[in-house]
């Protein structure tokens, strides 16, 4: 995971929602408030199964940050009502 820590401003995260705000992922507050400890979990999983390729982070430098966002929408929709859960 540390390729997830080397994103700029990752670090300063405190809560849920400034994990969405950060990533650009649309959320519900009530919902993300409701379950909010399973998708941190289903987050924290998939960014530790997922480790980028070092050459495609050369390749693009937002690349990081672009998987992160779309593991962290992919944990929130697993979490929606019919998502997966």
């Amino acid at each position: 995971m540390e390729w997830f820590y080397q994103i700029p401003g990752v670090d300063e995260l405190e809560s849920a929602e400034s994990f969405f705000e950060f990533f650009s992922v649309p959320y519900e507050p009530a919902v993300l408030r409701s379950r909010c400890l399973l998708v941190l979990k289903a987050f924290n999983q998939k960014l530790r199964a997922n480790v980028p390729l070092r050459n495609l982070l050369e390749d693009d430098t937002r690349a990081p940050w672009l998987l992160a966002r779309r593991l962290l929408a992919e944990s929130y929709q697993q979490q929606m009502p019919g998502g997966g859960q």
